[in-house]
């Protein structure tokens, strides 16, 4: 006789599948519409860049009293419209998160989202997952951080079909963030990586 285990897993959706599959895995996976796509490793300057980043953003937030709460590449995130579950590297989130299915582990609402532009992954952040993130209703701003050289692009959403973006060269010194209203010191997001 079956179960009911098994037969409760029968009967689960694709996404389930997956999230099941992703909380037993060493190593991270996306959804893209019902396939599984094995998200590259780190190196060492990106986790330094991602972690850097994550607490200047965190620290001009308390130091303003913003009501925004800033998330590690731990976080999914889940596009209904595209059937996808994404893995940014940092993201900003304002004041009450929304989950799916009441997932604490599945975001739906974020505000800003950051990804470190390494040489295996710049081609498909720049393009395919920007276009991915464009589909959250939410998202205000999309930070792009280069990771061999210093320069950061953001993508600024100022109307639902209008993207202005800002480029940050090596002589550039502030980062502007529109959607949480601080500016970071970029030279905080650089310590200490050798290029």
């Amino acid at each position: 006789m079956e179960s009911v285990k098994s037969i409760s897993s029968r009967f689960k959706s694709p996404i389930e599948k997956y999230l099941d599959r992703e909380k037993k895995s060493d190593i991270k996976h996306e959804f893209l519409n019902g396939k599984i796509r094995k998200r590259p490793g780190s190196s060492f300057y990106h986790n330094q860049i991602t972690v850097q980043i994550s607490s200047a953003i965190l620290s001009e937030l308390e130091n303003n009293n913003k009501p925004f709460r800033v998330l590690s590449s731990d976080q999914k995130i889940y596009i209904p419209q595209l059937h996808q579950i994404l893995y940014p590297d940092a993201l900003v989130v304002y004041q009450k998160p929304e989950f799916w299915n009441q997932r604490k582990d599945v975001l739906l609402n974020p505000i800003l989202i950051v990804e470190i532009l390494s040489p295996s992954t710049e081609a498909y952040d720049r393009t395919t997952k920007f276009m991915s993130y464009k589909h959250i209703s939410s998202i205000k701003e999309y930070v792009m951080v280069i990771q061999d050289k210093k320069g950061i692009e953001t993508w600024y959403r100022e109307e639902e079909h209008l993207w202005r973006v800002s480029v940050y060269h090596e002589e550039e010194t502030s980062l502007e963030l529109k959607s949480v209203g601080i500016n970071i010191d970029i030279e905080k997001i650089y310590r200490n990586i050798e290029f």
